[in-house]
């Protein structure tokens, strides 16, 4: 059995999903309130490169046994600041699965676990870095890792990377992410 997850690219959250709720609301099914995963806490730093790496753990980490999509959207969301960047925790979600594709994961008890997580800058991020037109304190990074799947009992192993970009002044927040790799 093939089981194939889609994620979203910025395009598509800013058309919306047909049938979806608004864009700033955290969906998903209630359950008993428990204790988050313990990578899905935001830090409190001014390391750029350790915040964009903890972003990565949040949206690669889940256990669809225990936790609800509305909790890990939630912990995905805590990243961003709205003061910072208005659009950020929908930015931020847009790196999960939809809804429906979560209740894929429940049904199949998957949970999935990140290993090796780098943050690595590129000559292209370093440059809209330097750009003027970039808010103070902002830095990017391409976020790899090795995602540790099971579903339905079966274990894979997916090479995972995003581009993530955070504001520092001089605590660290989410800015904005894509799946797409600078050149």
């Amino acid at each position: 059995m093939a089981f194939v997850i889609g994620w979203r690219d910025p395009s598509e959250v800013a058309a919306g999903e047909p049938g979806r709720s608004s864009p700033n609301q955290v969906t998903g099914t209630s359950a008993p309130s428990l204790e988050p995963l313990s990578v899905w806490v935001r830090p409190t730093t001014t390391d750029p490169a350790q915040y964009a790496i903890a972003f990565g753990r949040t949206i690669w980490t889940y256990d669809s046994t225990v936790h609800t999509y509305a909790q890990w959207q939630a912990a995905v969301s805590s990243f961003a600041d709205s003061m910072e960047a208005p659009d950020s925790a929908v930015v931020a979600r847009s790196m999960l699965p939809y809804d429906s594709q979560w209740e894929e994961l429940k049904a199949h008890g998957a949970r999935a676990t990140v290993r090796d997580v780098t943050a690595r800058t590129t000559p292209v991020l370093e440059a809209l870095a330097r750009d003027p037109r970039a808010p103070e304190g902002w830095h990017g990074f391409v976020v790899s890792g090795t995602q540790l799947s099971v579903v339905d009992g079966a274990s894979t192993e997916t090479e995972r990377q995003l581009t993530v970009s955070v504001v520092c002044r001089p605590q660290c927040s989410f800015w904005s992410a894509s799946n797409e790799l600078p050149q």
